[in-house]
């Protein structure tokens, strides 16, 4: 017996626009289901753009939380009714015994109110943990203020008495409210959800906050590296940061490496810390946002990529995408494929938050153009054996799209 196909997959997340991360992401994978000749419905809280306006789309017209004011973003990110209401609906309307629910971004418009709704298709739901936002209330596993790795139990005493948000404790019993809530209306530790990672380590984090695991696998994000060639760093000086300019991306730390190890520091990015860069780094170049092919022609003279994120990046794209261009990366040991990068001989760690570690290993690649070169060329050659290309990403999943349905057709049996 063929596998069981959808006939539809409602795609269910925060924004429809290209912006990153799990919106492309959601993006693709609208693309290849099409390919495949399945059906999509994209459901999205966001105004659609007119000039990229779909048919099979939903768009509710709302604004992210951190577009709105207070008031507004206290309420509507607690509970979302117009988007509860709405999928609701479509569900009513649409749903048959073959219809997959695939949910990526909901913390940033569509709130919880989305997994009350997708109670009654539970069996027939996916969740993609892009982040952690499913698991811990801050999305990150990290403690702002410190901008340290959290090892706490997420919603345990101590973390609930722990300010770990950016914004105050105020800001922490709102997410810490809006987690129980989600809790409460779609229960993932005393009943199994079909979960995806994107990575296996994460395995431990939902294991540490009482995830039940029985339907939770992993299925790496797809990368496409920025270069079709590889690149001879030994060639190259600069070092690169790639990333939004956010304390956690630890942005200021590749600064201050830079300058100590006296290289270089390129970065290709934009966001609330351009301002301290210009004013006390005023060596690093920068380049703001960039489109995919520029970051390509600016990376090609890169000597390595940096990731100095203080957070424990479940993927880490940049990374993967420079290695799979003939690029050495230096990372953090936090990072879920550091160590998997280091054993390949692909690249460096540090320890998170070290920054006279992350110097010591940009002046090792500055200083040793043999091992940048064999770098390169092993990340060329193991790249592609750390993530999926976007059509073994979109098969993976429609393998696991027909384990739901079998699963949910022998339940209702």
């Amino acid at each position: 017996m063929a596998d069981p196909k959808p006939d539809r997959v409602v795609i269910i997340n925060d924004r429809s626009a290209a912006i990153g991360g799990a919106s492309n992401l959601s993006i693709l994978l609208r693309e290849s289901l099409r390919e495949r000749g399945v059906s999509v419905t994209f459901f999205a809280g966001d105004r659609a753009d007119p000039a990229d306006a779909e048919e099979d789309s939903i768009n509710l017209g709302a604004r992210p939380l951190l577009e709105r004011g207070r008031l507004s973003a206290f309420a509507g990110g607690l509970y979302n009714a117009p988007a509860y209401e709405a999928l609701s609906r479509f569900i009513r309307a649409s749903d048959t015994p073959s219809t997959i629910y695939h949910l990526h971004g909901w913390s940033k418009i569509l709130s919880p109110a989305v997994f009350r709704a997708l109670g009654s298709v539970r069996a027939r739901t996916v969740l993609h943990a892009h982040d952690y936002f499913l698991v811990c209330p801050n999305g990150g596993f990290v403690n702002y203020p410190g901008l340290s790795v959290c090892k706490l139990a997420p919603m345990s005493v101590a973390c609930l008495a722990t300010q770990c948000d950016k914004h105050g404790f105020h800001q922490k019993l709102w997410r810490s409210t809006r987690h129980a809530l989600r809790q409460t209306l779609f229960d993932i530790r005393r009943r199994p959800a079909h979960i995806v990672l994107v990575h296996d380590a994460m395995r431990s984090y939902f294991d540490r906050a009482g995830v039940a695991g029985e339907h939770i696998v992993t299925v790496r994000n797809p990368v496409e590296p920025f270069l079709r060639e590889p690149a001879d760093p030994g060639r190259s000086r600069d070092f690169f940061f790639i990333g939004r300019l956010e304390p956690e991306k630890g942005f200021e730390d590749a600064a201050r490496a830079a300058r100590m190890a006296n290289v270089t520091l390129h970065v290709i990015g934009d966001g609330a810390g351009r301002g301290l860069l210009e004013r006390y780094y005023p060596e690093t170049v920068l380049h703001g946002w960039r489109k995919r092919e520029e970051i390509a022609e600016l990376v090609r003279h890169a000597r390595a990529v940096v990731v100095s994120s203080r957070v424990p990046e479940p993927f880490g794209l940049a990374a993967l995408e420079a290695l799979g261009s003939g690029i050495p990366v230096i990372l953090p040991s936090e990072a879920l494929l550091s160590r998997e990068i280091v054993e390949a001989d692909c690249g460096l760690s540090f320890k998170s938050g070290d920054v006279e570690g992350l110097s010591a290993a940009m002046r090792a690649l500055a200083d040793d153009e043999e091992a940048a070169c064999r770098m390169g060329r092993n990340g060329f050659r193991e790249a592609r054996h750390m993530g999926n290309t976007p059509e073994s990403w979109a098969d993976a999943l429609m393998s696991l799209y027909a384990g739901v349905l079998e699963q949910a057709r022998l339940a209702a049996a």
